[in-house]
Parts: structure tokens; sequence; C-alpha cells
């Protein structure tokens, strides 16, 4: 069953993959920087180029934006997730103050099931 299933039958209001966060504005890095090349063959000389921007873009947000549910299979091919995520959570907490919504990881549809619940009842608590 998919996530999205799971939060639309449980009467959440949500959008997939609203928008992109900004994690770290882009730069440029004035010393000197070399770096190695997709291959790994030769060393690239980078001095003095932007250096891109992290962004992050979590799956399903309340459309008031009191909850975030990110869906992750455990991938070994992305290990950079979890650097994102921990930006993204300090991102939240310099953006919106005391006003945080909650943030769930899940892997599989049992705990977006758990998270779903969860919000449900926080929800009906006025939380």
């Amino acid at each position: 069953m998919s996530a999205a299933k799971v939060l639309r039958d449980v009467g959440l209001d949500f959008d997939y993959e609203p928008r992109e966060y900004p994690l770290l504005d882009s730069f440029r890095y004035e010393g000197t920087y070399f770096k190695m090349t997709p291959k790994g063959k030769t060393l690239l000389d980078k001095s003095n180029k932007i250096i891109q921007p992290i962004r992050y873009t979590p799956d399903f947000v309340c459309k008031k934006e009191s909850w975030v549910i990110e869906t992750k299979g455990w991938n070994k091919s992305n290990p950079d997730f979890w650097i994102r995520w921990k930006l993204f959570l300090s991102h939240l907490i310099a953006s919106r103050g005391d006003d945080l919504p909650m943030v769930f990881v899940c892997k599989n549809t049992k705990e977006v099931e758990e998270a779903a619940e969860t919000i449900k009842k926080n929800l009906q608590n006025g939380v």
C-alpha cells in the first residue's frame, strides 16, 4: 500500500513534494580547490568556482505545515540523506522557532500507518 493511500485513508490533507527547502546557499570557495573527476583518474581545478546549494524536498507535507513525513527505505546508495535530514531539521528550528511541525522518517507502510495515527491523535487533541 502506498504512503499516500495510507494518509488519504485516515483523512489527512497533504501535498506531495510541495517545495524545496533551502538548507545551504551557494557560495564561492576562493581558495585553491581540486576535486577528483567522476572516473577518479585526475584532479580537476575547482578554485574560485561556485559551490552549488543544498536543498531538500520532503515527501509529504501537511497543507498547514504542521507535520512532515519522509518515506525512506534503507537505501545505501543515498548516504547523504541523513546529512540533508539533519540540515532540514536545523532549517525548521531556525525558520519556525517554537512553531515546529511533527516530523517522521518512515521506512515501510507500518511506520507510515503509525505516523498517521500519531498525527490524527495530536490533531484531535488540538496539538
